[in-house]
């Protein structure tokens, strides 16, 4: 499966409106008279390009191949048009067509790769729903080429799962994109990395950024920063270069000030001054997720996490039981978390309470306190969602597993915190929301409840 990009501007003008309507990919290279009349007995894309190789004004054609030939079923190709992008599955009825219609020849559209259904990434669709692998395959290049950016192929089937599959009646198998320190690097846009960067080093340092210094003309960093508890005006830079790409330090000496190094995947050499200081990829994607952080995370930023999380959920087998874990409510109510746990039920209200139909009967429900962790875990026994009686909620019943004898007194000071649910199961959650994300499977339950039942031994 390969990812291909379109670029729509053509001598005819933009025809993006062209491939939307028709449904179709479309560029031009349109033939002669003399070798279109020959083409219409006989189309087929080897007679075409042999017609365009013989003849000397055809230059730079070899996009009308890689479209018509290079392409296979299930590909997926990306376009762009008025700031939002759009993406098209290559279907097993997509086949390249030739119009000779003198509408295609006004509009430079006489080569089409037909049956594309385009859908839209979003209801914004715009640069800040694409990842940077995408947005970065739009520079230059051929009018259609190849995308062959780390985690491109992942995500672009994951979207389609997301937001085309049940449309188009195709589903590819289990995308490989879940919530991890690569897959995170890859999805953001460099200017994203580096404003994680800055915000990781307001909340590690205090520093904050000179709106003004932030200049794309600027080669050697991104921005300047300073310490607002400092009286000496001293210069704080960051460098930030996302990919595996190597830094070298060594080009920074004639600064004078401090400089922040960030490679997502690659390195930083020659870093031996003083006020040089590499930061750690890892440092900084934790400090993303973390659930404290949240208010300051830009929402570019909070997007991609949340699409990680909701791809894996995507991924879970839908016919076995899965664990989820929602907020008990405590920032909000001084009463709804007790009621759940005395009432036996796992609620969620105002708003939020949709989230209660993410759970079927079967299911585990782990009820996450705010500032302390998982204090209990139940199986929802209920078919269907219930309206809270007293206020605007809904609910399902469950069966309480740990604690086992209804005696919640203890809980404020028996359970597993969000670190230690991290170490149980070694991997990342998104915390900052009422449900937690990714889902989990029985097996990974199994563990909290075994560490849960531990705290009370």
């Amino acid at each position: 499966m390969q990812v291909w990009r379109l670029q729509t501007r053509t001598r005819g003008g933009d025809i993006a409106d062209i491939c939307l309507k028709e449904n179709v990919v479309a560029m031009g290279w349109a033939l002669n008279e003399s070798d279109e009349a020959e083409l219409s007995k006989s189309p087929n894309i080897r007679l075409y390009y042999d017609m365009a190789e013989a003849n000397p004004k055809m230059k730079n054609y070899s996009s009308v191949w890689r479209m018509a030939v290079d392409t296979q079923v299930n590909d997926i190709v990306w376009m762009r048009h008025r700031g939002q992008y759009y993406f098209a599955r290559v279907s097993e009825n997509s086949q390249w067509v030739y119009d000779f219609s003198k509408e295609a020849h006004d509009t430079d559209t006489t080569n089409r790769l037909s049956n594309m259904i385009w859908h839209t990434v979003s209801d914004k669709s715009d640069e800040a729903s694409v990842p940077g692998c995408l947005t970065t395959g739009f520079i230059k290049g051929s009018t259609f080429q190849r995308i062959n950016k780390s985690g491109i192929n992942e995500y672009s089937q994951m979207l389609y799962n997301m937001r085309a599959s049940e449309t188009d009646g195709y589903r590819y198998d289990n995308p490989k994109l879940s919530l991890n320190e690569r897959h995170f690097w890859n999805l953001l846009q460099p200017d994203d990395a580096e404003d994680l960067l800055c915000m990781w080093l307001y909340a590690e340092k205090g520093y904050v950024v000179i709106p003004s210094t932030n200049k794309k003309g600027t080669q050697l960093y991104e921005c300047i920063l300073i310490d607002p508890h400092s009286i000496d005006y001293r210069h704080i830079y960051i460098q930030v270069k996302k990919g595996d790409i190597t830094i070298n330090a060594s080009q920074y000496d004639k600064l004078g000030g401090e400089v922040y190094f960030l490679s997502t995947e690659g390195k930083v050499i020659n870093a031996c001054n003083q006020n040089y200081h590499v930061v750690d990829s890892t440092k900084v994607y934790e400090f993303a997720i973390d659930q404290k952080n949240a208010p300051i995370i830009p929402e570019k930023i909070t997007y991609w996490i949340r699409f990680l999380a909701e791809s894996e959920n995507e991924n879970m087998d839908k016919t076995k039981a899965k664990g989820i874990m929602l907020d008990t409510n405590r920032s909000y109510s001084d009463t709804n978390e007790r009621d759940m746990l005395t009432q036996s039920r796992v609620c969620a209200y105002g708003d939020a309470d949709r989230y209660i139909n993410s759970y079927r009967k079967g299911d585990f429900a782990l009820f996450y306190a705010k500032g302390k962790g998982i204090i209990a875990i139940g199986e929802v026994i209920s078919d269907t969602p219930k309206k809270v009686e007293t206020e605007k909620g809904l609910y399902h019943d469950v069966r309480m597993i740990v604690p086992d004898n209804g005696d919640y007194s203890k809980i404020n000071d028996k359970f597993i915190s969000a670190r230690e649910i991290k170490e149980i199961l070694n991997r990342g959650f998104y915390f900052a929301s009422t449900i937690k994300t990714p889902f989990l499977d029985s097996s990974q339950v199994e563990k909290l409840i075994f560490a849960l039942k531990e705290k009370y031994k």
